[in-house]
């Protein structure tokens, strides 16, 4: 039986059947968008999409989910043009409503020079999209009673037992209210070569201490949060970080393509983007597999890698109220402790006339105590946003590290699908 989700040829979206497409065979052809004749410009589209995929999240046409397939030929306008500009090297969108899926496409390229396309289900570094990840473990912790909440981080961690460290207690780290800084424990930025282990990262800070402010006094987003708590869960659990994540986290959720720390023999590795660095008109690849990962051990502050599908299902998850498969993962309790604004924040953000806050390891997005939107990015150049009262989950995922893209479309998005005002009609 086919599947069919007809949006515009003109822009090529998607349209799925069971041998073949409107674009083509499944073959893995580049098709460039109609009247678009730039060098950087491609938007791909094939039959990959996994059953695993189709079931949890089925097609369906946009009409009859309430969206206008016009809101989403913009979308995929938007960033057509996002690629021909030269602000992005490649991009990965897909649009969800209702639990439906509206709009899946790749854009650009995974390796420019090479002219390798972005394919779907491309495996992107998610960066700080981690740290979600680590929240949602550590509020699973907290549910079976394990993990103190208000307790001070020395409870579980020696290296924290100082006149310094003591004050900071888990809630600091899963708000970002502890005082410790956002730099890298290693002499540059992204340099951990000296260290072996979260362990030994939650050491460095615990001797390091709060030198910003008196821990809970100020907000201040810092990766070493993160990295300590995946230490504090391990002692607490006695298990590692990296094993418990999967049996409790992406293990439930089927996040088969989540992966902590790429390895060799892992064939998923092939999937994994080439990152670059730079900006319009000096975009560089700074990395790609050639056996050796960029961490050499999970970083659970920004080190993970995932795919939008994945991500998407653990987004669903958050929005169902903390189930999936009708088995629950994270009590209400959990989410309202999630989703409830600690702190404002000096994040930026597309969407209009909210807060632009932070709760515990998620963005939150709020107006007068409404929850407008939460997600989170990465600075790698992901991005993913739920807007609870449209039932809508959408994910962004480029390989461009440095894109200043992220506020447009969230500008664009909340406009057509968030809080649609009329925008979403046809042209």
């Amino acid at each position: 039986m086919s599947r069919v989700s007809l949006y515009c040829a003109e822009l090529f979206l998607v349209v799925l059947a069971t041998s073949h497409s409107l674009l083509g065979q499944d073959n893995g052809e580049l098709i460039p968008p109609s009247g678009r004749g730039a060098e950087f410009s491609a938007v791909r589209s094939d039959d990959s999409d996994s059953s695993e995929e189709s079931s949890r999240f089925p097609w369906s046409d946009a009409k009859s989910q309430g969206v206008q397939p016009g809101a989403l030929m913009r979308l995929t306008d938007l960033i057509s043009g996002f690629v021909e500009a030269d602000e992005i090297v490649g991009a990965e969108l897909l649009v969800i409503k209702n639990r439906r899926t509206l709009l899946h496409s790749v854009f650009g390229f995974d390796h420019r020079g090479h002219k390798t396309p972005l394919k779907r289900n491309t495996i992107f570094s998610i960066r700080s999209m981690t740290k979600p990840l680590a929240g949602a473990l550590a509020q699973m912790l907290i549910d079976d009673g394990e993990l103190d909440p208000n307790a001070p981080v020395a409870k579980y961690l020696p290296a924290f037992d100082t006149d310094v460290s003591r004050k900071i207690t888990v809630q600091h780290l899963l708000t970002h209210r502890s005082g410790l800084p956002m730099r890298s424990a290693g002499r540059l930025w992204s340099d951990y070569g000296s260290y072996d282990s979260v362990q030994d990262l939650a050491a460095y800070w615990g001797k390091y201490g709060p030198q910003l402010f008196e821990p809970g006094e100020q907000y201040h987003y810092a990766d070493a949060n993160v990295d300590t708590l995946a230490a504090v869960i391990e002692n607490v659990t006695g298990e590692n970080a990296e094993i418990l994540m999967q049996r409790r986290l992406l293990g439930p959720l089927g996040m088969k393509d989540t992966i902590p720390l790429l390895r060799t023999g892992d064939a998923r590795v092939k999937r994994v983007a080439t990152k670059y660095s730079g900006g319009r008109g000096r975009w560089n690849p700074f990395w790609s597999w050639s056996g050796e990962p960029y961490f050499k051990f999970p970083m659970f502050a920004q080190g993970f890698y995932s795919t939008v599908f994945d991500y998407a299902c653990f987004l669903s998850m958050l929005a169902d109220g903390g189930k999936v498969d009708h088995q629950r993962l994270l009590s209400q309790d959990a989410l309202d402790r999630i989703l409830t604004p600690v702190s404002v924040t000096t994040m930026p953000t597309g969407v209009a006339r909210v807060n632009s806050s932070y709760g515990q390891l998620m963005h939150l997005y709020e107006d007068r105590g409404q929850i407008i939107a939460f997600g989170h990015s990465g600075s790698d150049g992901t991005y993913a946003w739920v807007w609870p009262g449209e039932d809508l989950i959408v994910l962004y995922f480029t390989q461009s590290r440095g894109s200043t893209t992220m506020a447009r479309m969230e500008a664009v998005l909340d406009s057509l699908l968030g809080r649609p005002v009329g925008a979403n009609e046809a042209p």
